[in-house]
């Protein structure tokens, strides 16, 4: 993977605090920043709303069954 650099302006306070937690495990500041373009590419691309169509349709589904069960109830 190619690597390049990138200047930022960020909190002072916030690198700071930042820097203190990833010390305690040994991490950098450029692992997390990757970690969360990462994450922000990913979550870009998916259709909006695509997940909660899948709770609505699984929310339906158990409606329907809870309905069957109190009729043979």
């Amino acid at each position: 993977m190619r690597k390049i650099r990138v200047n930022i302006t960020v909190d002072e306070k916030l690198v700071k605090e930042a820097k203190k937690k990833l010390n305690l495990f040994g991490g950098k500041l450029s692992t997390l920043f990757n970690s969360y373009l990462d994450d922000f590419v990913s979550s870009a691309d998916k259709i909006p709303g695509d997940e909660q169509k899948k709770l609505i349709e699984k929310i339906a589904d158990l409606e329907r069954r809870i309905k069957d069960l109190e009729k043979r109830g």
